[in-house]
């Protein structure tokens, strides 16, 4: 990729390599990032949890500290990962739900997982 790239991830906080970003950012070759996910996201809004994290060691620590440089950098911007919950989305889960309801009910199932 070329120089100065700006990345944008709004899919899985797991598809960045938090490390790499990093790097990529300190040397230049990443210009700037919009996260909207970050890997072991919940652990960063919860305090407890990370320590509980840390003592039980069931999170990779470093991925942790860069999820909180990345916080701090000013050409990084992390927003909430709330894309699936507009007031449409909803509405259509809902739609969707009732109707994979109705057709339960009348014997002929929609949207069967298999």
């Amino acid at each position: 990729m070329k120089d100065g790239v700006i990345i944008i991830n709004t899919a899985r906080g797991t598809l960045i390599d938090i490390q790499a970003l990093l790097h990529a950012i300190a040397e230049g070759k990443v210009a700037a990032a919009g996260l909207d996910v970050l890997p072991d996201e919940p652990v960063i809004r919860k305090e407890a949890e990370l320590l509980r994290s840390i003592y039980q060691k069931k999170h990779n620590m470093e991925t942790l500290l860069a999820n909180h440089v990345l916080l701090r950098l000013r050409n990084v911007f992390i927003t909430p990962h709330s894309a699936f919950y507009t007031r449409e989305a909803v509405q259509k889960i809902l739609y969707t739900s009732l109707d994979n309801i109705g057709a339960f009910i009348e014997g002929s199932p929609k949207n069967v997982c298999t």
